[in-house]
């Protein structure tokens, strides 16, 4: 596809509307809005809180990844989403990331990474964090930088908190059509995304940029986690978070921070 048929595409494109959907107070709506960059990339309703999928495909997804086959492991990793997330192990990793990514010199490099080495088990401690955690996901972050630095529009953000909100109203569409979870506790969960989403970024585009290295950072701290892997998953969230921050129907510009 060309660049006039990649223009075309872009404006040709909608978003997916669920019909007969039940009317969303203004608190849902925005409270839906967390996860429309998961809507907009994976074609999901954004006027409604579902994946479209039968209870067993649901279960089949959180089984998975997320490790989750009933109500309580659904409220666990609530649980966990709302209290920290990845945005604890950020905050603390986050001075070592920036100076990584500051240095000009290979010797430069090096040495930091030799500092963060002795420092994050300490520092682990102090926060009560795993120190196998820390270090995981800055040796990830070294491995990909300049791919991260490449395709995200924000390095190092003040916080993820939009990574760990985002998740909480993409997590409640499958725990919705898995039977796990009923409607109003995954709206009340959602509503706990709201505060802290805002708690922690002041604008739809700085919540984005939480979201996209927030995602970054977690495959970072995956097992052999793959720069170039990284760089086109963050390349494709971002082409849909710009049409999520300029489309006249995108419910980012439709609804106030």
């Amino acid at each position: 596809m060309g660049i006039f048929g990649s223009i075309k595409g872009f404006f040709a494109f909608n978003y997916n509307i669920l019909a007969d959907a039940p009317t969303l107070t203004a608190e849902q709506e925005r409270g839906l809005a967390l996860g429309a960059v998961y809507a907009s990339e994976g074609d999901l309703p954004i006027n409604a809180l579902t994946m479209e999928a039968d209870a067993r495909t649901a279960a089949k997804v959180l089984h998975g990844p997320w490790g989750v086959v009933d109500t309580e492991s659904a409220r666990e990793s609530y649980q966990y989403l709302l209290t920290s997330g990845h945005r604890g192990i950020y905050q603390v990793v986050r001075p070592y990331l920036a100076e990584l990514g500051a240095v000009k010199k290979r010797s430069e490099y090096v040495a930091v990474q030799r500092r963060a080495a002795q420092e994050l088990p300490e520092v682990a401690q102090r926060h009560q964090l795993a120190p196998q955690d820390l270090l995981r996901h800055f040796n990830g972050y070294a491995g990909t930088i300049y791919e991260v630095k490449r395709n995200l529009p924000e390095q190092y953000p003040k916080s993820i908190a939009g990574w760990d909100a985002a998740r909480v109203v993409h997590v409640s569409r499958l725990f919705l059509d898995a039977g796990f979870i009923e409607p109003d506790e995954a709206w009340a969960a959602i509503a706990q995304a709201v505060r802290l989403a805002r708690a922690e970024h002041t604008s739809w585009a700085e919540f984005n940029g939480g979201f996209l290295f927030g995602r970054a950072f977690w495959q970072m701290g995956l097992s052999g986690a793959n720069a170039e892997k990284i760089g086109r998953d963050a390349s494709t969230f971002q082409f849909n978070a710009e049409r999520l921050l300029t489309r006249e129907d995108s419910p980012w510009v439709r609804l106030p921070w």
